[in-house]
């Protein structure tokens, strides 16, 4: 019976990913079908080299993976706020120090591979760590998918650069031997991984936890509540909020205050992050027009500023703490005030 290499089926999950991704009609997920893309490549020249065993084939791989992690970098350093200056050179020059590596010497191509992807992977853990607010220019109802997505791309790279040392270590004391076990193993590791992104389906939320913030001398507590009730104001002045593209970055541009002053404003007054507290404005406005009008839940949707029905669900139940039907259907058997959530309160 002829046997299937590991490999071939992360293949498989990979494009069945990238399809599902690609068929979403998400537009905020472009980029991350770029790295899914990337990584099916890398895996296809990964199969074709053991199975074949070709110089041009070595070459080709070696090259796909050190393009791998830069495309990571590229992919989400978009979003979040950095001069581009510097995030060109982010992605730029690393690779190209890895390239000359291989190039030159050859021996050295599996250190180079493991301290690139370990060191794009600890950036991409370190950029995710710091919340939804880091990624100013990513839209605010996709800042806290796109931390996420940064995250698991990061420890997708780290696991990676795990892989590759090990693989080394193998060559340089077992003449490799245990190499093809090892790619074996370690992509066996992923596949339940991207099985379920396939498969998981969208979960009911669970009511945010306030967020833990640090007690501030009484002169910035000041300056923070004024800053919050100055960009309150503007909000619901110009109606900001039901600008479905409407990120961090617009809103310090638009208040002359830096993006992160805004979100420790935030963050220290209202408990949330900027994301959780511009949708409490959307969810309140869904709910008026929930109450006063017979439009379809989508149009209201749409009303409010949100792009996509799973967002303005899940934000909904996680303020409201019912879905907008079951809020439509109260709101007409018993008319009571709204249940907006109190974060937008000054």
């Amino acid at each position: 019976m002829p046997s299937v290499p590991v490999p071939v089926f992360t293949l498989a999950i990979l494009l069945m990913l990238l399809a599902k991704i690609s068929l979403s009609g998400n537009s905020h997920y472009r980029r991350l079908a770029t790295f899914v893309g990337g990584c099916a490549l890398l895996v296809l020249l990964t199969a074709l080299r053991w199975s074949l065993d070709l110089t041009v084939l070595r070459q080709l791989q070696s090259l796909a993976a050190i393009t791998l992690p830069p495309l990571a970098w590229y992919c989400f350093s978009g979003l979040a706020a950095s001069q581009a200056l510097r995030r060109n050179l982010m992605i730029v020059a690393p690779a190209a120090v890895a390239l000359i590596v291989n190039l030159v010497f050859p021996a050295a191509t599996d250190c180079a591979l493991a301290a690139l992807y370990l060191g794009y992977g600890v950036a991409l853990l370190r950029t995710a760590h710091q919340g939804a607010d880091a990624f100013s220019r990513s839209r605010l109802s996709d800042a806290p998918a796109a931390a996420k997505l940064a995250f698991v791309s990061g420890a997708f790279l780290c696991f990676s650069a795990l892989t590759d040392i090990a693989i080394a270590f193998d060559f340089r004391y077992f003449q490799g031997k245990q190499a093809p076990l090892l790619v074996a193993v370690s992509q066996a590791i992923l596949l339940p991984f991207m099985c379920l992104a396939i498969l998981w389906p969208a979960r009911k939320p669970a009511q945010a936890a306030p967020a833990a913030v640090p007690a501030l001398p009484a002169s910035d507590a000041v300056q923070d509540e004024q800053r919050c009730a100055q960009l309150e104001e503007m909000l619901r002045a110009q109606s900001l909020y039901l600008n479905p593209d409407l990120t961090l970055d617009l809103l310090a541009r638009k208040t002359g205050t830096p993006a992160r002053h805004i979100s420790r404003a935030v963050n220290a007054t209202r408990g949330c992050n900027v994301s959780q507290w511009i949708n409490s404005f959307r969810i309140a406005h869904a709910q008026q027009l929930l109450r006063l009008t017979g439009s379809p839940v989508t149009a209201v949707m749409l009303e409010s500023g949100f792009n996509t029905k799973s967002n303005f669900n899940r934000e909904f139940a996680r303020i409201v703490g019912m879905s907008p039907v079951e809020y439509r259907r109260a709101a007409a058997d018993t008319p009571a005030p709204d249940q907006e959530t109190r974060l937008s309160a000054p």
